[in-house]
């Protein structure tokens, strides 16, 4: 039971997100121009995030975030990369195999765009039994100073 539960948890924490104001040389963007141009990059991002959950890249999936972003999950939000990073960076055996994620909207907020959709998610326990989960994120993006697309704050809600 242990294992069942710290798998759902893994299921959750892998398809969380994160916050954004100022670190370094790369800090939020004052202004996004909504439109096309914006959701194409955002949905880019949103596969490429897809990609580093399926790989398991505990680091890559950590850099997406804003650097001082919050990871929304059950058991209490994670705060910063460094965070986020080793959270993800403990599976306790789990393996994801498959990882989808589909957008269903896009509105603008300012410097600020939340995206919501779908996500789809297969992992595999240490025991070799496969666990489905699916549901609903919401992701806030903000764009840095560099271009890049950062993840200010990510919820999922899994289906019952």
């Amino acid at each position: 039971m242990q294992l069942i539960a710290r798998s759902l948890l893994l299921v959750a924490l892998l398809s969380l997100g994160g916050c954004i104001q100022q670190f370094g040389k790369h800090k939020a963007s004052a202004s996004t121009v909504a439109g096309p141009t914006t959701e194409q990059q955002i949905e880019s991002a949103l596969q490429r995030y897809s990609g580093r959950i399926m790989a398991m890249d505990a680091s890559a999936v950590a850099d997406m975030y804003a650097p001082d972003g919050v990871w929304e999950r059950q058991s209490g939000p994670l705060r910063g990369r460094d965070a986020i990073r080793a959270a993800l960076a403990e599976t306790g055996g789990v393996r994801v195999l498959s990882n989808e994620m589909t957008t269903a909207t896009f509105s603008y907020n300012g410097p600020a765009v939340v995206h919501t959709g779908e996500f789809k998610q297969t992992v595999q326990l240490p025991n070799g039994n496969a666990l489905n989960a699916n549901g609903s994120f919401e992701a806030t993006w903000v764009r840095a100073e560099n271009g890049d697309w950062w993840i200010r704050r990510m919820v999922t809600r899994p289906h019952k």
